[in-house]
C-alpha cells in the first residue's frame, strides 16, 4: 500500500507534483502525478531543484484567496523556483539545456499554474540565468522576496546615505531587503525580534528596535524611507517618515491603511505587490555574484513533506525563507 506522506515514483510521462484537491489546512497538500510538460514556442521546460513556500501560497491553500485563484481544483502550488534547463521551445533565444536558471511566475498565475513539480513549462521572459556562486537549491530561497525588496527598493527611492526603516526586517523578504538596500549605500534600521539581532547584525543592518517595545515618538520623521512586510502599526509607522519621505506596505494587511492615507494628512501608505521581471532577476543574480547577497533559510523539506513546510511559514515569526527540495 502507498504510503501517502511518500511521493509517488514517477511514471513513463509523468512527473511529480504537489497540489490541493480542495482548499483547507496544510494536511490538504497531495504529491500525484502528472503529465510531463511539454514547451509552447515561448517556454523552456525547467527540471526544478528547489522551491520557496511564501505566505501567498499558504492562503491560496488555505482559500484565502479565491478571488485570485478561482474555485476550480485541484490546484497546484509555488510560484518561484530553481532549477536547470531541460528543453527549450522554439522561439525562445538566450537559454540551452543544462543551464541554471531561476525566476517567478507572478501572483497572477496563483491557482494554475505551480512550481513545485519535478519539472515545469514557464515562459522564458520570467527566467533569467542563475549565479553560479551559490548552491542551485538554495537559490530558491531568493526569486520571489528577493523582486519584491528590489522593486521596494526602487519605488522608496532609496540610494546612497538614504535612512531605511524595515518592520520585520527578519523575515523572508525583510532580511533581502536589508541586504538589497546594504548594496544600495543605504543606512538600514529594523524592527524586530530580539532573537533576530546576530543576524540583521551580520546583513548590515544598524538599530534594531523591539516590536513589543518601539519608543515610537524618538522615530518621528527620522526616515526618507520605510518598508512594512507586517501590516502592523501602520498609523506608527507612518509618523517615522521624514518630510518628503515614502512609506511602502508588502502586507495585505496594510490595504485598508493604504486607501484611508489618501484623505488624510501626512504620508501615504503605499500597497505594492510583487511583479514578474527578469531585470529584477538579473540584478538580484550580480548581488549574489557580488556576494552583497545570500539567501537565507530557516528550514528545508523534501517534496514528500511539502504539508510541513507550510505548517512552518503559518506559524510566521521566523527568519529567512523556508526552502522544498523536489529531486
Amino acid at each position: 500500500m502507498h504510503n501517502p506522506n511518500e511521493a509517488p515514483a514517477p511514471g513513463p510521462g509523468t512527473v511529480p507534483a504537489a497540489q490541493y484537491p480542495r482548499f483547507g489546512p496544510p494536511e490538504v497538500l497531495r504529491v500525484v502525478e502528472v503529465p510531463a510538460p511539454a514547451p509552447g514556442p515561448h517556454d523552456l521546460v525547467v527540471e526544478v531543484a528547489a522551491v520557496s513556500v511564501n505566505r501567498i501560497d499558504t492562503g491560496a491553500r488555505a482559500g484565502r484567496n479565491k478571488f485570485q485563484t478561482g474555485r476550480r481544483l485541484p490546484q497546484p502550488t509555488g510560484l518561484d523556483f530553481s532549477g536547470k534547463v531541460a528543453d527549450v521551445g522554439a522561439q525562445v533565444r538566450g537559454f540551452e539545456p543544462g543551464q541554471r536558471v531561476w525566476g517567478f511566475l507572478g501572483t497572477d498565475r496563483l491557482g494554475e499554474q505551480g512550481t513545485a513539480a519535478g519539472r515545469i513549462a514557464v515562459d522564458a521572459d520570467l527566467v533569467a540565468p542563475a549565479p553560479a556562486s551559490q548552491e542551485l537549491a538554495d537559490l530558491a530561497a531568493l526569486p520571489l522576496v528577493g523582486l519584491t525588496a528590489w522593486q521596494a527598493m526602487k519605488e522608496l527611492g532609496v540610494e546612497e546615505g538614504s535612512r531605511l526603516l524595515i518592520a520585520g526586517g527578519a523575515g523572508g523578504v525583510g532580511s533581502t531587503a536589508v541586504q538589497v538596500a546594504r548594496a544600495r549605500g543605504a543606512l538600514v534600521d529594523t524592527i524586530s525580534s530580539a532573537r533576530h539581532e546576530e543576524l540583521l547584525k551580520r546583513l548590515g543592518a544598524g538599530s534594531r528596535f523591539d516590536p513589543d517595545a518601539v519608543d515610537w515618538p524618538a522615530l518621528a520623521g527620522r526616515y526618507r524611507a520605510v518598508l512594512d512586510t507586517t501590516g502592523k502599526n501602520l498609523r506608527s509607522l507612518r509618523r517615522a517618515v521624514a518630510p518628503g519621505g515614502r512609506l511602502i506596505t508588502i502586507s495585505p494587511a496594510g490595504i485598508p491603511a493604504s486607501l484611508l492615507t489618501r484623505i488624510l494628512p501626512g504620508p501615504t501608505v503605499s500597497f505594492m505587490s510583487v511583479r514578474p521581471s527578469r531585470e529584477g532577476l538579473e540584478a538580484l543574480g550580480d548581488l549574489v555574484e557580488r556576494g552583497r547577497l545570500t539567501p537565507i533559510i530557516r528550514k528545508r523539506f523534501p517534496l514528500s513533506q511539502i504539508a510541513r513546510a507550510h505548517a512552518l511559514v503559518e506559524t510566521g515569526h521566523g527568519r529567512g525563507k523556508v526552502v522544498v527540495d523536489i529531486d
